[in-house]
């Protein structure tokens, strides 16, 4: 900031103010009166009562660190309310009302959330019916039972004939009946990566197998709960619809049986949670309605958005148009967005992909030094190869996960196989008979009480998933935090940019829920070269930012002005 003046002597005389008010004692009232003279200057309006008292008091003089200090409190108030500082200075430094300009900085009580009276109107769908509401209504699925008959029916004969003549059995059907079985395949949402018609169609007789019992024909007693719960679900869509109020949307895509397991996991583990759960926050948990009609539903989904105050967002290893579209649009109406982002979690041999992930290189080298193991596995094809954070991060959790037992290799796999989708994950083991392997091995474990050894193997394979897995979510995790269109939204009544925070478990979504709820954030100022961004101080997640680019900053100031 230049002096206003160009005149020697004034600029002498503003130089003699600015010292002497870092040097000598003033009372409140004085130092104030100093302070906005020297502001004249430099053509700064000068600043009222409440402002001097809430941001800068006589003890900002003492230092020039303490001045920096008082001036960063402006700047991480500034930054959650307005697009500019210099909007921010303009409403706030001649402000009669400050207090409530800064109310939405203000923590809540917690209660008026305690008070609450409990909302008994879901009636919770078990994990084991939740793949029903994955259908349209039981009376139609029971009218397609003939055609899912001879898909079925199909896919068990061609895993018979692979077996006995391998992969040339696939193009053996005629063009015609391929085609008939990839719309049906389409119809019944299979889950097979690639249909009949595709080169990529390459599926073991296992897979076959068990896609077949998923697109079977449903009995009678299926079609009996199917349609029970799709009532009951249609009951709590009435219960979401008239509701009085919504506190919490949850953001989820559910395609394969593992989807429903994680999310029916992860939402009753957050909102069963010892800080969430005293707060008797309400919740539209997509799992948990149902409608038939796709533009209904998408309609549902759109009213939930709009009431609820914050939005929880699932990151799976796939994510939709829809779910990002979700998370966008909470963003752009200034509600808070947590991104739930899976990490591998294996305490009997130290491994916390996410505090490994922040890990420097230099003590990756260490940890994996420690072990008795070289940096480099022997697979580079030059010795002067020096391993990145992210290949070095994969080579300890090989490691650590090599000296896991079998009963903590086991719990590992209990824990992750629903968030880390591992049936699906056989593609990436090239033997199909070592892939039915790998299932059975994976139906076994998941048994209660049950911890079968997987033999040298399968074992390396089950390792090898997990690494390749953990490091793909981890890649997610960072790409969210730092690099996804989604990371940070434009809200559009104010111009102030709103960030996700990313969050690796539930206690974590849960301690930052109750934050939000309650608006008791930790938040630094991180100050760079391009930005200043307000980071959340357990995530480092960035919640606020304001541009240092000056026409960006202008650009803002113009098309966002406020009149008041």
């Amino acid at each position: 900031m230049c002096l206003a003046s160009e005149d020697r002597t004034s600029a002498e005389y503003a130089q003699e103010q600015i010292a002497q008010l870092f040097t000598e004692t003033l009372q409140h009232d004085q130092a104030r009166a100093r302070f906005n003279s020297i502001l004249v200057h430099y053509g700064i309006p000068q600043v009222s009562t409440q402002f001097f008292a809430t941001y800068i008091q006589v003890d900002a003089f003492r230092s020039l660190a303490a001045f920096r200090e008082a001036v960063q409190k402006f700047q991480k108030d500034a930054i959650r309310l307005y697009s500019t500082f210099a909007e921010a200075y303009t409403h706030l430094s001649d402000s009669d009302d400050l207090g409530s300009a800064r109310a939405p900085l203000q923590s809540r009580d917690p209660r008026g959330y305690h008070e609450r009276t409990e909302w008994t109107a879901i009636r919770r769908i078990s994990a084991d019916r939740l793949a029903d509401l994955g259908y349209i209504s039981a009376a139609q699925v029971k009218k397609e039972n003939a055609e899912r008959q001879l898909l079925s029916s199909f896919l068990r004969d061609l895993g018979q004939n692979i077996r006995q003549h391998g992969p040339i059995a696939v193009g053996q059907a005629t063009e015609r009946v391929r085609r008939k079985i990839d719309s049906l395949l389409r119809k019944f949402g299979s889950t097979l990566p690639h249909g009949l018609l595709s080169p990529l169609f390459h599926p073991d007789p296992d897979q076959l197998e068990r896609e077949a019992s998923f697109l079977a024909p449903k009995a009678e007693a299926d079609l009996a709960r199917m349609a029970e719960t799709q009532s009951l679900a249609s009951r709590n869509l009435a219960a979401y619809l008239t509701a009085d109020y919504l506190d919490v949307y949850v953001a989820t895509s559910m395609r394969s049986q593992a989807d429903f397991v994680s999310v029916n996991e992860f939402v009753g583990g957050l909102f069963a949670h010892a800080e969430v759960r005293p707060l008797k926050l309400r919740y539209f948990d997509p799992t948990q309605s149902w409608i038939e009609d796709r533009v209904a539903k998408g309609l549902v989904e759109a009213l939930m958005l709009r009431r609820a105050d914050y939005t929880v967002y699932m990151a799976q290893k796939e994510d939709t148009f829809g779910k990002d579209s979700e998370a966008s649009v909470s963003l752009g109406q200034g509600k808070p967005v947590l991104v739930y982002v899976p990490k591998l979690l294996v305490p009997e041999v130290d491994v916390d992909t996410e505090v490994l992930g922040a890990t420097e290189p230099a003590q990756l080298e260490a940890m994996i030094a420690s072990h008795g193991e070289p940096v480099l596995d022997g697979s580079e094809p030059d010795a002067s190869v020096r391993l990145d954070q992210e290949a070095l991060h994969a080579r300890l959790l090989w490691i650590r996960l090599r000296n896991a037992n079998v009963s903590a290799l086991a719990a590992a796999v209990r824990s992750h196989w629903a968030d880390f989708d591992l049936y699906s994950e056989a593609t990436r083991i090239d033997d199909e008979s070592l892939r039915a392997a790998y299932r059975s091995w994976l139906d076994s474990t998941r048994a209660a009480g049950v911890e079968p050894d997987p033999g040298p193997t399968i074992r390396e394979h089950v390792i090898s998933i997990l690494v390749a897995t953990a490091m793909r979510f981890e890649r997610r995790a960072t790409i969210f935090r730092e690099i996804h269109p989604l990371a940070l939204q434009v809200i559009l009544s104010s111009g102030v940019l709103n960030g996700i925070l990313v969050v690796r478990s539930v206690e974590q979504c849960a301690h930052l829920l109750r934050a939000l709820v309650l608006n008791t954030l930790d938040l630094d100022l991180v100050i760079d070269e391009q930005n200043y961004r307000l980071k959340e101080r357990r995530t480092r997640s960035t919640l606020r930012v304001i541009s240092r680019h000056e026409l960006i900053q202008n650009a803002f100031a113009a098309h966002y002005a406020r009149s008041s």
